[in-house]
């Protein structure tokens, strides 16, 4: 059975409810030119209505709202929301979502948390209150916003880089990120495909949102040059090898080595687990070479894949 979702995932999505736009991982590898801001702009009506008239029966895309908001807010041209919308909830959910949330004809859709509507009549954005128009009041707990629809209780503290107990992998926690429990005492070469629930960066994006100053425009989604790969085989064996570093070089390049340590995703590019590593440290064999980077549950040093911490020099000559 999959675990509930994280508490984290709950602060995370609220906080790019609240504290508006961050970056949206690989997206911004390929951004596209940003949109016109309509919100609590009069001249931009025509952008969502096909009447200056306004009102729902004039909202393009026949009138289905999280069409019409996706078309900007795909994460390139806008943020993405990070709440899942055009669906029906469940009946335990639905008798808890307050009226002041409307549901379209029993589906949740953008407008049931967000009355977008009040911003129509502002002059300019700037005089809008809240610029992401939440619904109900969060004045005393922002997570109250979560609440209105989800029970409390039902929400556990979980994270999913703690993976042990006792010693033994807990299985709960693997197939969170995986489709089944990987052996983890099987040798990088034997363990086969990782079968992670979704590709590349996906499964990170769960939890994960990535600040805007990080370097992953430039990483994620990249294919490595040979040359690189195999200077990054030969940093890999210098703590196994005493050998001067350019005849490693020169092994590395010979052997058409493949580095072990920084894994690549299914379509052998870049992704978040090439520099980071997600499994706590002792689930993996000090000996796999999976397992530099690994830390305790609470790590110190971002899990970077790292033997002295310095992440860049693994991949780049200084």
């Amino acid at each position: 059975m999959i675990p509930p979702l994280p508490w984290l995932a709950i602060v995370l999505w609220l906080a790019v409810l609240l504290l508006g736009p961050i970056s949206a991982g690989e997206s911004n590898a390929k951004k596209k030119d940003i949109a016109q801001n309509p919100h609590g702009d009069s001249g931009l009506c025509s952008l969502c209505h096909t009447s200056p008239a306004g009102g729902r029966e004039t909202l393009r895309f026949d009138g289905k709202v999280s069409q019409l908001c996706a078309s900007c807010h795909d994460g390139q041209s806008a943020p993405r929301e990070a709440h899942a919308a055009g669906f029906r909830p469940g009946p335990t959910i639905a008798k808890r979502i307050p009226p002041e949330f409307p549901l379209e004809r029993g589906t949740l859709t953008c407008l049931s948390c967000h009355d977008v509507a009040r911003s129509c009549g502002a002059k300019q954005q700037s005089t809008v209150r809240d610029r992401n128009f939440l619904r109900g009041d969060r004045a005393s707990d922002p997570l109250m916003l979560c609440f209105q629809c989800h029970a409390p209780e039902s929400y556990r503290p979980f994270n999913p880089h703690e993976q042990l107990a006792n010693g033994k992998p807990k299985a709960d926690t693997c197939v969170w990120c995986h489709v089944s429990v990987p052996d983890v005492g099987a040798k990088p070469g034997d363990a086969g495909p990782p079968a992670l629930r979704t590709k590349g960066a996906g499964v990170c994006r769960n939890c994960h949102t990535v600040a805007p100053e990080h370097p992953v425009r430039a990483h994620m989604g990249a294919t490595l040059p040979p040359e690189m790969t195999w200077y990054m085989s030969a940093y890999e064996l210098k703590s196994q090898m005493r050998l001067p570093f350019e005849r490693l070089l020169e092994y590395a390049r010979t052997a058409k080595r493949i580095p072990r340590s920084i894994p690549l995703d299914e379509g052998g590019q870049i992704t978040c687990y090439s520099c980071h590593n997600p499994h706590e440290k002792d689930l993996l064999p000090s000996g796999n070479p999976r397992s530099v980077g690994a830390e305790p549950k609470h790590a110190a040093n971002h899990r970077v894949r790292s033997r002295d911490g310095a992440m860049c020099v693994v991949c780049h000559r200084k």
